[in-house]
C-alpha cells in the first residue's frame, strides 16, 4: 500500500512537471499545397489537404477557418462541392467535387 501511494506521488509530480506548450501540435505542421513538409521530403496528408481546401475557399471569399474544415466533415464536403472545380483542389476534394478528377481523362 505504501509503495502504491509513493508511485502515485511520483506520477503526480511527473505530470505537474511536464512542459506545457503554448502552441498546439498541429501549429508546427508546415504544408506546401496538399503536402506536408518533412525532413524526408513532401508527404500527402489529409491535414494539409484540408488546409488547402480552406485556403482556396478563402480566395473565393469564404470567411471560415482551416480549423472548421478539420473539425467538421460536412464543411469539407460543402466547400469541395462549391469550389471543387478549381484545379488547386483536384487532389484535395477527390469524389466530393461536382466534377471528380479522374487521372488520364
Amino acid at each position: 500500500m505504501r509503495d502504491m501511494r509513493r508511485g502515485f506521488l511520483v506520477l503526480a509530480a511527473l505530470a505537474l512537471s511536464a512542459p506545457v506548450g503554448s502552441e498546439p501540435a498541429a501549429a508546427k505542421i508546415q504544408c506546401k499545397g496538399n503536402f506536408q513538409v518533412t525532413s524526408q521530403g513532401l508527404i500527402a496528408t489529409p491535414y494539409c489537404e484540408e488546409e488547402q481546401i480552406a485556403r482556396v475557399a478563402r480566395s473565393y471569399g469564404w470567411g471560415g477557418t482551416a480549423s472548421q474544415v478539420h473539425n467538421n466533415p460536412n464543411t469539407k464536403v460543402y466547400l469541395c462541392q462549391r469550389f471543387g472545380g478549381d484545379n488547386r483542389l483536384k487532389g484535395s476534394c477527390g469524389a466530393y467535387s461536382e466534377r471528380p478528377w479522374i487521372p488520364g481523362h
